[in-house]
This record gives structure tokens, sequence and C-alpha cells, in this order.
């Protein structure tokens, strides 16, 4: 199933290439810095959302990156709040227990 719908997008933006390389015949001239090439409309139309996608990409990976990071972080702070919890529950258990057994004491001394 994923296959296909890979199959479908990319003949998708193939199909979208195809049509705007059809209806942008005229040259341009592309200037970069110390080259220019002259390239079609199309072409020129079809690189510059490659690269604006390809930089978003980027753009999200990092923030993704970095969310994740936080979220692993956080979830170790968690861990350790939550052994510091059952370590006070076993404490307060031992101390209760050490309590009535020496109230039943002082209650046995009395009788």
């Amino acid at each position: 199933m994923f296959k296909l719908l890979v199959f479908v997008v990319a003949l998708i933006f193939l199909s979208f290439g195809i049509v705007l390389g059809v209806l942008n015949p005229t040259f341009v001239e592309l200037d970069i810095f110390v080259i220019k090439i002259m390239i079609p409309l199309g072409l020129a139309l079809a690189l510059a959302l490659v690269i604006g996608a390809l930089l978003g990409l980027v753009i999200a990976m990092i923030q993704a990156g970095r969310f994740k990071w936080q979220l692993r972080k956080q979830m170790r702070i968690n861990q350790n709040r939550l052994n510091e919890i059952v370590q006070l529950k076993k404490k307060n258990i031992g101390e209760q227990r050490a309590l009535k057994s020496s109230s039943n004491t002082l209650v046995k001394l009395d009788k």
C-alpha cells in the first residue's frame, strides 16, 4: 500500500513538472554570484520549489530532534522522581510498621 502511495505521489510531481515546463518555456538568466546560466523558467520554478521544500524539511527535522531530546530529558527526570516516590513510600511503610510494633510493645507493658 505504501509503495502505491509513493508511486502516485511521484506520478503527481512528475506530471506537475511536465506541465510547469510546457507552460513556461521561456529562458531566464539565473545569476548565482559568480555563475550566470540560462535555464527555462519552468526549471527555475521547479528548482525553487525543491530547494524550498528541502530547507523546510531540514528545519522541521531539526525542531523535531530538539523536541525529542527535551522529551527524553523530561522522561529521565520523571523516572528519577518516580523512583524517589517509591523509595519514600517504602520508607514510610517501614516506619509505620516500626511504630505499630513499638506501640504494641507499650500497650503490652501497660497491661
